[in-house]
């Protein structure tokens, strides 16, 4: 029940599905003050920053305090590739920087990904990361569940 912004650096906000958005201001939507007013807390505190925990040279996966998701944050320099382990829930991958390829199955199934596409992974499957070797590399997101990490 705390309002937050993001003042430098990069933001990714992964939400839980839930209807607990209330909005004050610069938005054509619904705006409701009184109830945001009234669910202030008021206190004065620092962040809490979740810190990852890097799971090998590629990938650093970030836990929140929550059992509804986790990211992870792959990072392929030029003309490299990254092996994506499987996860036991769905994930949704969102390319960050740079370009180059996502494969499945051998090479059956290739989406080429670029700066602001995304791509949904279903459980239980791995991917290949391929970044282009003319680019800066390849910096994706993929957000998945945390119950089975």
């Amino acid at each position: 029940n705390e309002p937050h912004a993001y003042i430098q650096g990069e933001i990714l906000e992964c939400m839980a599905c839930s209807d607990n958005v209330v909005r004050a201001g610069l938005t054509p939507k619904l705006k409701d003050v009184e109830t945001l007013v009234k669910m202030l807390t008021y206190k004065c505190t620092q962040p809490e920053i979740t810190r990852g925990k890097k799971k090998d040279e590629n990938c650093t996966l970030y836990v929140p305090p929550i059992n509804d998701f986790a990211i992870e944050i792959v990072e392929v320099a030029p003309g490299e590739e990254y092996q994506m382990q499987d996860v036991m829930s769905p994930s949704v991958i969102l390319t960050l920087n740079g370009s180059g390829t996502l494969e499945q199955d051998y090479s059956q199934f290739i989406l080429p990904v670029s700066f602001g596409k995304a791509a949904f992974m279903s459980a239980n499957t791995s991917a290949t990361v391929i970044a282009d070797a003319d680019g800066p590399g390849l910096k994706l997101v993929r957000a998945l569940s945390n119950v089975h990490i």
